[in-house]
């Protein structure tokens, strides 16, 4: 019988933490489920975990990749295999408040919308983090959903229930080893293929552990920068084809996060190089009219002088710090 939820593991290198994600799934309120585990060649001790785990608990079956693929194959491969009614992401170091998936089905049964999603919380080792707040931000059209993302909500795949039918062609292109905003590209060709409906639950439905060993909070290198970009223009080119409604927010987030990485340091030339877009971009004209004066004036100075970035660069740290979101 088919299970009503498929739940996907991306697994590489997350010993550690495996054990305490898995528990947290199964202890989300739905017996109906699968948890589908991809293991992604991980040289650690995550395949005997999970091994043993299958062995004991029919409701966890294992995939296995024959060499490492990346974290958006990883998820492919897992939404391909997956039998349920619908589809919750999860990675492997974070968890699943208890009842979350329980919230989800009933809500997504009762709205009948493609995609039910909750809010999260970050969850620090060091004390209290904070919440990234979805309900009622990023709904119930998929263009609202769109100019949410475009604006600085979550464009997280976790915390939600994806109708597995948005799925069922595995239409979806998946690049190997993308592990940067590869949830964004995946989130970006759902919604532009699908449009979806969406609806939202005032609950926290994932915790997204700050974990200092992440991907994502390690030092940029000029890799890094150059996958994270190539990313970036890639949704920005699909979104500015498909949706001319979108294009004037969609030029503010590209700007956006050229005029960030200028900020924390990323060298003038090095950001100027990651498309031809960027030189267009980043123009005196284009910020003006793209972000406003005030910020247009902010990333020039970022651009052209070190020190002034240096200051700005601090100065965000310190109120995230104090806001608990670093």
């Amino acid at each position: 019988m088919k299970p009503a939820i498929s739940v996907l593991v991306p697994v590489y290198n997350v010993e550690p933490f495996l054990e305490r994600c898995l528990d947290s799934i199964l202890a989300g309120g739905v017996d109906d489920i699968e948890v589908v585990c991809v293991d992604d060649c991980s040289p650690d001790g995550s395949a005997a975990i999970l091994a043993r785990r299958a062995a004991s608990d029919p409701r966890i079956r294992v995939e296995r990749h024959g060499r490492n693929r990346g974290l958006m194959q990883a998820r492919r491969t897992g939404y391909m295999a997956a039998r349920g009614e619908y589809i919750f992401f999860c990675d492997s170091d974070d968890t699943i408040p208890a009842g979350a998936l329980r919230t989800l089905l009933a809500a997504a049964r009762v709205s009948g919308a493609d995609i039910t999603a909750g809010d999260i919380e970050v969850m620090r080792a060091d004390g209290p983090g904070h919440r990234l707040v979805r309900h009622g931000r990023i709904g119930p059209g998929y263009l609202d959903y769109f100019r949410a993302i475009l604006t600085g909500s979550s464009p997280q795949l976790m915390g939600a229930l994806y109708k597995a039918s948005l799925f069922a062609d595995g239409g979806f292109e998946s690049l190997e080893h993308q592990n940067f905003s590869e949830d964004r590209i995946l989130l970006t060709d759902l919604l532009l293929a699908r449009h979806p409906s969406i609806h939202t639950v005032a609950d926290v439905t994932y915790y997204y552990h700050v974990n200092g060993a992440s991907i994502t909070r390690v030092r940029r290198t000029p890799a890094m920068v150059s996958s994270q970009f190539a990313a970036l223009y890639r949704n920005y080119r699909r979104v500015d084809a498909a949706e001319p409604s979108l294009r004037g927010v969609n030029r503010y987030f590209m700007t956006r996060y050229l005029s960030l990485y200028l900020e924390q340091g990323t060298p003038r030339q090095s950001i100027l190089d990651t498309d031809p877009e960027s030189v267009r971009l980043l123009s005196a004209g284009e910020l003006r009219r793209n972000v406003g004066l005030r910020l247009a004036s902010h990333t020039l100075a970022c651009m052209y002088v070190p020190l002034y970035a240096r200051c700005a660069t601090a100065a965000r740290n310190l109120i995230r710090r104090i806001q608990r979101k670093v």
